[in-house]
């Protein structure tokens, strides 16, 4: 069942649960949260990001996820903590900021996957994904 999680509980407050509604396990159908896709009418920021579909998550700060809301060819991985400054502190708990990387666009699933092996962060690769016919401009090579 694929899980997701806001900007700010990956970036911000990430020891709350991912996005849950309380009927996803009364059907039988797979509940998923609203989306909607990204325009590219400009380069997309992690700011732009509501919902990401978390692909691999481990302690120490470890992740990478894909954006969800909105649905674009957009990446974040995140590398670890950043222990070199003070951490936030909220609700008496404290919270050090993460490293992080993000890939946007053509090509980015590629440039994504090398990094992913470059930091030894073990995820199943499938090669065979569904495109529709409008977006497959983001899948050939750059000219």
């Amino acid at each position: 069942m694929p899980v997701f999680k806001t900007t700010y509980n990956i970036l911000k407050k990430f020891d709350e649960d991912e996005i849950y509604t309380d009927n996803i396990y009364d059907s039988d159908k797979l509940v998923l949260p609203p989306m909607y896709n990204w325009s590219y009418d400009r380069e997309m920021n992690v700011e732009d990001v509501d919902v990401w579909e978390v692909l691999y998550e481990e302690s120490n700060g470890i992740g990478f996820y894909a954006a969800w809301c909105p649905y674009a060819e957009f990446y974040l991985i995140t590398t670890g903590m950043d222990y070199r400054h003070e951490p936030r502190v909220v609700d008496e708990i404290r919270y050090w900021d993460r490293f992080w990387e993000t890939y946007y666009g053509q090509g980015s699933l590629d440039k994504v996957m090398k990094r992913i092996k470059e930091l030894n962060i073990n995820v199943a690769i499938h090669n065979d994904y569904w495109v529709d016919d409008d977006m497959m401009w983001l899948y050939r090579p750059n000219p």
